[in-house]
């Protein structure tokens, strides 16, 4: 009868530790799942943070076209405290329905610059076309300028020629729609002619 005691009282005992034991169980599992939770917000809130450093660099650059008499002229404006790199640019000489953008040029790095920018003289795409532009649009006569660009933290950005700033794939060096004199794609092409 004793020995029945016993191992009923250690069995009520097995059982008491075994619930604490699951109790602190799920408790742990709980405080796991908290920490996971928060690390993985913190993640977020870094990723967002990141993005918004990329981006900030990214919106201080801008570009547009100027007449000087008969020859037109790029500007670019870096605002930034950085370089940007890889500067690729298209003039847009069609409609927002039908950008037509002729490939206008390149350069491979463009310092900061808080005055007036950096003038640019455009590719011979650019100057095939630009007659047709002109005569077209006689009271504004300056085409707006696609611009593709690495930032400081080498991430592509594209300024497309409606102002949209979007990051941009880096395997597509120069974009399909963009063209050389003829209005033939530059897509796989390296470095479109000058």
């Amino acid at each position: 009868f004793v020995a029945m005691l016993a191992a009923t009282a250690a069995g009520i005992f097995a059982g008491i530790s075994f619930v604490q034991m699951k109790k602190q169980a799920l408790e742990a599992e709980k405080q796991t799942a908290h920490a996971r939770q928060q690390a993985e917000a913190a993640s977020k809130q870094l990723e967002w943070a990141r993005i918004d450093r990329e981006r900030e660099h990214a919106e201080s650059v801008a570009a547009w076209t100027e007449l000087d008499g008969n020859d037109l002229k790029v500007v670019v404006q870096n605002r930034s405290f950085a370089p940007i790199y890889d500067v690729r640019i298209a003039s847009c000489l069609g409609t927002q329905g039908n950008p037509e953008l002729y490939y206008a040029a390149r350069k491979n790095m463009v310092p900061p610059s808080a005055d007036r920018g950096h003038i640019i003289g455009p590719a011979w795409a650019t100057k095939a076309n630009l007659d047709g532009w002109v005569t077209r649009h006689p009271k504004n006569p300056h085409p707006r300028v696609d611009l593709i660009f690495f930032d400081k933290f080498g991430v592509q950005w594209r300024r497309r020629y409606d102002g949209l700033l979007e990051r941009h794939p880096t395997q597509f060096e120069i974009p399909s729609e963009w063209r050389d004199a003829t209005g033939k794609s530059l897509t796989g092409k390296r470095e479109p002619p000058r």
